[in-house]
Parts: structure tokens; sequence; C-alpha cells
């Protein structure tokens, strides 16, 4: 196992577990390892570990990284070598996982070993206060990897939450669980207008050209059986249908000798038809129809949005006594003015978004009260608690999810000794007393607490905290970036001021202490006009 020593620079003393697989240093929160510093980048380097060595590799830092002194893009490291980055220099040490005794054998915990290494001069002086450097978590990493079920159902299930959920869990530990929830929304409605407007754009334009297919069929056969005694007897300059012309959408109507020869209409009399999509299939279908097809062909030409169809007139030659093809009937149908036009198609599209928008946008706001209202509850009924008004709070709501902490609610507020000092004035009682309901309830909930003024000063803290972060109880009365470093500093800081601008008076977010994922949920608490902050930490999957 290996380890980075902050031995030189801010929080000098401090220390960094490396995982197996990449391990990314900068000043963005995202990463593994987190330096606050102006002079770290925000993705400055990595250390890439393997069963044999680690490697580390410069992601494009604006300052450089150093090995041992040297300016380095990719290196193979060593135990003890010290590398640069920004302002820290951090010494990489490689130390044995201490044997776990039993804790049934006698003796078992007095004879622990302690970690290698542990206080050797080579880490530097350390500070007064031992502490583990606390960083965001990498929800990546905290997943672990699951054996996906057989059956399909646990399959899909399996897939959702070790595949798709972490991403949004990931999204939820940097941004707003509002804006998180109205981002999927969002895309949701995009996907279910795109999904529900575009079927029904095709079965449209479908039955537009089916429509168009078949009134070309009918006029084709309908001219064929008008004009064929015309062919019979030998009078086919008669043939007329110049009142076609007036017809909306046909393209053209010819007819053709089985040369190809126009016949009909007179102005084209003796010409080729040739030219244009309908000429090249009806010299397909005249050579079907040499061949022996007896019955007319259409096709329905999807670019040119043009629906054509070809019918044979055939008369019967008295010296072969059979049917000789005399005349084909060609009606080409143009139904592109039927069609949507992109513009037309803008409006379908921006009607269904906007439609689907205010349903979704009143979804929405359902959704965000549905889910604020039982804390803003809680916390009122918590706080009637607190002053003595009732004696316990009332799950009303039907959330199973939150039963468990309605009842630690109870069970707590039950130990909360009653004197006299909880008639006492919101401004009468100090931020430990005000405090000490929600460390309470932590306890009885086997919570890590942290108890912080309005400074974000540390008023109290459990000793499960102490033992999830490392930090002591003697950090009571310091200021929490003090304490702790500025990852913990950060996120006290946000908690405090979502939570006191929300009207729950509630916040939520996900930490890790040296790699432990914890969820995060904090209440700011009034005292007078000022609000403290009670943060519990709750061991992820615990």
């Amino acid at each position: 196992m290996h380890r980075l020593v902050i031995v030189s620079g801010p929080n000098r003393g401090s220390s960094f577990s490396l995982v197996e697989g990449e391990n990314s240093i900068g000043r963005q929160m995202d990463n593994h390892i987190v330096l606050s510093s102006s002079k770290v980048s925000k993705r400055h380097c990595a250390l890439v570990v393997n069963t044999r060595d680690v490697v580390l590799r410069d992601d494009g830092s604006t300052n450089g990284t150093f090995v041992n002194g040297a300016l380095t893009k990719q290196q193979t490291l060593r135990s003890g070598d010290k590398l640069g980055v920004g302002e820290f220099v951090l010494e990489l040490v490689k130390s044995q996982m201490p044997a776990v005794p039993d804790p049934m054998q006698e003796g078992a915990l007095s004879n622990a070993t302690i970690p290698p290494g542990f206080g050797d001069p080579g880490f530097g002086a350390p500070p007064p206060v031992e502490r583990v450097t606390i960083a965001k978590a990498n929800f990546k990493d905290a997943v672990p990897e699951v054996e996906i079920p057989q059956d399909p159902v646990g399959r899909l299930v399996a897939i959702f939450e070790g595949k798709i959920m972490p991403k949004f869990y990931g999204m939820l530990m940097k941004t707003e669980f509002r804006s998180v929830a109205g981002t999927i929304f969002l895309v949701m409605g995009l996907v279910a207008v795109a999904g529900s407007v575009m079927p029904m754009q095709d079965l449209a334009e479908q039955s537009i050209r089916n429509e168009a297919f078949i009134r070309a069929k009918i006029l084709s056969r309908e001219l064929a059986d008008r004009f064929g005694p015309n062919f019979v007897n030998h009078n086919e300059s008669l043939i007329d249908f110049s009142f076609l012309e007036t017809e909306d959408s046909i393209k053209s109507v010819v007819i053709t000798n089985p040369s190809l020869q126009i016949i009909a209409p007179v102005s084209r009399l003796n010409q080729i038809y040739a030219g244009g999509f309908e000429a090249v299939f009806a010299l397909k279908a005249t050579k079907m129809f040499r061949e022996g097809r007896e019955t007319g062909i259409g096709m329905v030409g999807t670019d040119q949005n043009i629906a054509v169809w070809a019918e044979p007139i055939k008369i019967t030659d008295t010296r072969q006594l059979k049917p000789q093809l005399a005349a084909i009937v060609v009606v080409a149908i143009d139904f592109s003015g039927n069609m949507i036009a992109s513009g037309g198609l803008g409006v379908v599209y921006g009607t269904a978004a906007a439609v689907g928008g205010i349903a979704l946008l009143i979804g929405y706001l359902i959704l965000m009260r549905l889910s604020a209202k039982p804390y803003e509850v809680l916390n009122e009924e918590l706080d009637r608690v607190l002053r003595g008004e009732i004696t316990r709070v009332t799950q009303e709501f039907k959330l199973e999810e939150t039963k468990g902490l309605w009842e630690n609610i109870n069970t707590a507020a039950q130990r909360i000794p009653k004197n006299a000092s909880e008639s006492m004035s919101l401004n009468e009682v100090s931020w430990d007393q005000r405090l000490e309901s929600y460390r309470a309830l932590s306890e009885q909930g086997k919570f890590a607490f942290l108890g912080l003024d309005p400074t974000l000063l540390v008023v109290s803290m459990n000793d499960i905290f102490s033992e999830a972060s490392g930090i002591r109880a003697e950090s009571v009365g310091q200021p929490v970036s003090v304490a702790a470093d500025q990852a913990l500093s950060a996120l006290s800081s946000d908690l405090l001021r979502v939570a006191s601008s929300s009207s729950s008076r509630f916040a939520s977010d996900r930490f890790s202490f040296q790699g432990d994922n914890y969820d995060v949920i904090a209440i700011a608490v009034p005292n007078g006009d000022q609000n403290g902050l009670a943060i519990l930490f709750k061991r992820s999957g615990g």
C-alpha cells in the first residue's frame, strides 16, 4: 500500500492513501487528492498504481510537476521520492497494512502492531493536532463491482443501480438537488416530445404516400378502361383527357405505345417519353408488360415525393388470338404539397415542446414540494419537541425511506433532559445547548456528528465523528478551517448557506473521510436571529 505525505507546504503532515489504478491530483474537488492552491492546476497530475510500481504522469499542468527537484512529464517512482506540486512537496511512502487482531483472542488488542513508518522523522514534524485529511468523495471509486444476476429483471436492476445511477449520484455530489432534478426533467421532456412527434409525423407522411399511390392507380385504370376502345377502333387521335389538367397534384398523364412514343396528349404526340422519375419507371414497366405481366404496376419515389402507376392497354390480335400490348397509361401524382414542410414541422415540435414543458414544469414543482415538505414538517415538529410543546414528532407522510429517521428522532427526543433551560428564550441558550438535541439524535442513530456556530466555529462533535475524520475533541472551539482541511471547511460553508436559505432549513450532500463515503444531512439550527449548523454523517450503505 502506498501513501503520499505532505512534508512541506499547507497542511504539512497530512497523508493520502493511494488506491490501485489512477489517482488524480489537483485543486478541483472531484480529484482523488485535492490540493487547494492557485498554483495547483484543476487537473495537475496523476499517480497510476499497479501491483509492481507507481507511475507519475503530468496532465498538462500550468506550473509543471517535479520529482526530487527535476521537472518531469512521466516517471516511475520509488518509495521516498518527493513530488513538487505547486507549493506542496509530497513524499511517496510504501507501508504494509497492519495485521488485524482477533478480538476473541486474549491479549489480541494489546499485541496489535502499529503500522511501520508512523511517526518516522522522515515524514516531517507532525502538526499539534493529529488528523487525517478529508477529501471530497470520488463516487466512481465508492461503488463496488457487483456480480450481475442472470435473470432479465435482476440484470436490468443491477445495471440500473450499478451503471446508471452512480452517474446521477456523482452529479448530486457537485450540484444542488433542484438543479439535477430540473436537468433530468428537461432531458426527459425533450425525449418525450421527440418520441411522440416523430412517430406521428412518420405515420402522417406514410398515409399521404399511400393516398397518392392509390389515386394514381385508380386514375390509370379508369383511363385505360375509357380509352381502350379507341385502340380497338384505331381512332387514337380522339383521346382527350385535358379535363385532368385542372386537377390538383397531378404531375403528368401520358399514354404511350410499347416503344414509349407518346400518343396522348396531342400536344406531345410522337415525342419519346423520357426524363424524370416517372419516365424511368415507365421504361421498366413496359419491359415487364412485354414479358407477360397482365396487371398494372406502381411505385412511390420517396425522395421525389411522386407516386406513379403504369396500366397496360391490351387488345386482342385476331391473327394470334391473344391479347397484345397496345399502349400504356402512365399517371404521376406529386404529393410534396401535402407533406409537412420544415417550417410546419418546427411549429409542431414547438407546440409539443411548449405543452410538454408546461406539464413537466408543473410535475417538477410538485416533486420539489413533495420532497421538501416532509423535512419541513419534521424540522417544525422537532422545534416544538425541543420547546416542550409536544412530546414526539408524527410521521404523517407515507414515505417509507424516512420511517427510520422519524423513529430515531422520537427516541432521541425522549432522552433530551427537561429542565428550566428549555423555557429560556433562544437568545439565552448557548450554542452547545442548542445543538445538544441533535447530538443526542446522532448518538441514537449511530451517526457521526459535528456542530458548528454561525461563524463555523466547532461547538461539539461525537466520538463517531472523531474516529471517522481523525479530528480530535481538542478542536472544539477552533474554526473548522483550522480543525480540518479546506474540503470540510468548504462543505460546511456550503451546507450552512443552503440550509439557511431553504424553507425546510435542510441540506444534503455526500462526503468521504479517507475513502469511506458518507451521506451528509445538515440542519440549520436557529438561535436568536442566527443559524448554527448540525451536520450528521451516515456511512453510505450502512
